[in-house]
This record gives structure tokens, sequence and C-alpha cells, in this order.
């Protein structure tokens, strides 16, 4: 019996490990796809020039990479995202739980927050630049207006999903605060804001972009504008090349992070 559990665990070991390489076969022919269709559209259906090739996207991209200036761009566009996830999180996460701890107070605040979370942020541009102008603290404005709504949404029906029985069996056997947070809140909630929070730090990423590049604030979309102007073609789309990895490493690491955190959880378990 040992050792045919064991053989299905082998089994089992083995299916995976051949799932996740086609997974990576996949995906590097997808992507190796992507490149060829764009070299196609930039050779044959777009005039000279107009569209740049990968290989020529490619070379500015690591022409760029020598740069000081794109280093600072860079890292001032991910200082601003770091900044604006955070404020989010202290600030989305205790009031989403707080609100959906209390019936009244999420229905007396849910067409609020559905009212305000509609609002495109994009449209306050004018207004924050008015306020601070085209600096970092408009550009963390923005991430924090437009990215805190995840997280707080997700908070609130966190608490919702919590079992009434086990808020019962806590209230019986009149578990301490420490208890009640580690053995009911943390594992009930844990996994909706982490998710919360994943989907707040693309949205937030592309909240750094936009500032950037539509209100002027430094970082990655102003030096691509930057390079517009001055019809550097392939340094255009070597700075949106480097928005989209950054966006995918973001996402992967987030990913790691959370599957690795929460380990414990039976989803991720079922994920494996």
């Amino acid at each position: 019996m040992a050792s045919l559990v064991g053989l299905r665990g082998v089994r089992a070991e083995g299916g995976g490990r051949r799932w996740r390489l086609n997974r990576i076969v996949s995906q590097i022919v997808a992507i190796v796809g992507a490149l060829l269709l764009w070299q196609l559209v930039a050779t044959t259906l777009t005039s000279e020039g107009t569209l740049p090739t990968p290989w020529s996207v490619g070379r500015a991209l690591v022409g760029l990479w020598g740069t000081a200036a794109y280093w600072s761009a860079l890292l001032t566009t991910l200082r601003a995202w770091a900044i604006g996830l955070l404020i989010c999180s202290v600030v989305g996460v205790p009031v989403g739980l707080a609100l959906g701890s209390s019936r009244v107070a999420m229905a007396s605040t849910r067409w609020v927050i559905d009212f305000f979370r509609t609002i495109p942020t994009v449209a306050l541009l004018p207004l924050l630049l008015l306020l601070f102008g085209a600096t970092a603290r408009m550009e963390i404005t923005m991430i924090v207006l437009a990215a805190i709504w995840p997280i707080i949404i997700q908070s609130i029906y966190s608490v919702s999903q919590i079992e009434p029985l086990l808020k019962w069996v806590v209230r019986v056997f009149r578990f301490s605060v420490l208890d009640r947070a580690r053995f009911l809140w943390v594992p009930s909630i844990a996994l909706m804001v982490s998710t919360g929070l994943r989907l707040s730090a693309t949205m937030a990423l592309l909240m750094a972009i936009s500032a950037e590049y539509i209100g002027g604030a430094p970082g990655l979309g102003s030096e691509l504008v930057r390079m517009q102007t001055t019809l550097q073609r392939p340094e255009v789309y070597a700075y949106a090349v480097t928005a989209g990895l950054l966006g995918v490493a973001i996402n992967v690491v987030i990913g790691r992070l959370q599957r690795r955190v929460l380990c414990w959880h039976p989803s991720i378990r079922e994920g494996h």
C-alpha cells in the first residue's frame, strides 16, 4: 500500500512537471508568434519608419539601458507606485474590514463607494494639476484615488464570507482578540484581501504611467512623451515595452508572494 501511494505521488509530480513545461513552451511560442506578427506588420503593412521593427526597438532598449535618464525614470515610477500602493493598503484594508463588519455601515456607504469608484480618475487630473502641479504628489494622489477601491471592496466582501458558525464558536469559547485574529480573521480574509492588493497593484502602475504621460510628472511616462516629441520612434516603443515588462514583473512577483505566504490556503494548494 505504501509503495502504491508513493507511485501515485511520483506520477502526480511528473504530471505537474509536464504541465509546467507545456505551459512554458506555449508561452514562448505565443511570444515568438507575437514578435513575428509585429515584424510582418512593420515591414509590409505600414509605411517605412512609422512602426519600428522588434529588432530596432530591442536595440533602442539596450541603448537606453546605458543612460542615467532611463534608470532615473524607472526608479521614479517605481517609487511613486510603491508609495501609492502602500497608502492604499494602509487605508483601504482597515476601512474595508470596518465597513464589512457592520451591516448598517455597509448598507449606508454602498452607494457612496459605487459612485466614487466609477469616476474616471483621469477626469480629475486637471483639478489635481491645479492643486499640486506636475509633481510626484499629484501622481501619488491619482494612484490612491484609482487603486484604493479594489482593496476596500475585497476587504468588505472578505468579512461577509466568514462562516457564521465560526463566529459563533469564537464567541462561545471566548477567544482573545489575538486568537480571533489568528484563527478566524486572517485565514478567512487573507485570500480576498491579497487578491484586491494584486488588482490594485496593476491599477496603481497604470495610473502612475498615465499621470506621467498626461500630467507631466517625472517618470517613464514623461520620458516617453519626450521621445515622442523628438520623433524617436524606436525609443518611444522601448519605453512602452519597459512599462509593459514592469507590469508583468509586478504581477508575477505579487503572485509568487501570494502563493508563498498563503501556501496553507486550500485554493492555493489546489492550484498547485
